[in-house]
């Protein structure tokens, strides 16, 4: 597995050769239950509107997974002027550990309502996922296949470039003999299908979920940006769960930006956990 993961990153690095411009990002969240989770994604540019790029990514939650579980997106992206499009396929390699896999893609559109440098902005999106996955149910001898579909519409508002106010709505499909109360180990995250509004993975299948966020930006006094959201996701026939976010991010330089966040996250029937997420960013 090591050498997979090393060889999608260095896939996802050939380009570099040529001299293209690129950024990479790397994505580190801890917390609860020895919550580790890890990600190392690289972009650069096929074209004047065009990124394609590679990431590799691994959680672990002891209280449920003794090994690591991995997953691979391969992402390309399109940027206009008015619009943002944007597929990313992946795939979660067989886990002898949890008898799971997974795969699948995810497909977001963006669209400026307003004209796009204007600072009092309304950014609408949409957003359609599928996942396969195989994994074992309690009551069947085999491992099953199953797949589940998401549909999610977003809505972003600026108010004089200084105040910003998102939300979101996202809803899932039945997924057939599979049900939270006979999945064993499941390793799909599904926020690989739509905004989850927390850092830690959730394996657990989703009925809907709502999103809220309020950020403030403190430029030009200081590089910084402030944040704070909340979410609220419905199981399917499971308790629910409780997401909060408070989070700031800050330019280090003028390619450079550092955000440093805290996750407070809380299922009707169990206690508060809480993660810490950094995560820094660099363009070339």
């Amino acid at each position: 597995m090591k050498n997979l993961l090393i060889f999608v990153v260095l896939a996802a690095c050939c380009p570099l050769a040529s001299g293209a411009a690129w950024w990479a990002e790397n994505d580190y969240s801890t917390g609860s239950n020895g919550f580790k989770k890890d990600s190392l994604t690289v972009f650069t540019h096929v074209s004047r509107n065009v990124m394609a790029g590679g990431a590799a990514s691994f959680y672990r939650d002891t209280a449920l997974y003794r090994d690591k579980v991995y997953a691979f997106r391969f992402p390309v992206m399109y940027s206009g002027r008015r619009h943002f499009l944007s597929l990313t396929p992946f795939v979660y390699p067989f886990s002898p550990q949890a008898r799971s896999g997974a795969r699948g893609a995810r497909f977001y559109a963006q669209t400026s309502v307003t004209e796009p440098d204007d600072e009092d902005y309304l950014h609408v999106t949409a957003a359609a996922a599928w996942a396969g996955q195989k994994a074992a149910l309690s009551g069947f001898q085999d491992r099953k296949n199953f797949s589940e579909t998401a549909v999610e519409l977003q809505a972003e508002k600026s108010y004089y470039g200084q105040f910003f106010l998102l939300a979101s709505a996202a809803a899932f499909s039945k997924t057939g003999d599979a049900s939270n109360s006979n999945l064993v180990t499941p390793v799909l995250d599904h926020s690989e299908m739509a905004y989850l509004g927390t850092f830690r993975q959730v394996t657990a299948l989703p009925d809907w979920v709502l999103t809220a966020q309020v950020s403030r930006s403190m430029k030009p006094e200081y590089a910084s940006h402030l944040y704070l959201g909340y979410s609220k996701i419905s199981f399917r026939q499971a308790p629910g769960a409780k997401s909060l976010i408070l989070g700031i991010k800050l330019d280090v330089s003028v390619k450079t930006t550092l955000d440093v966040a805290y996750n407070a996250f809380k299922a009707e029937d169990s206690a508060n956990k809480n993660y810490y997420k950094i995560l820094l960013r660099t363009v070339f």
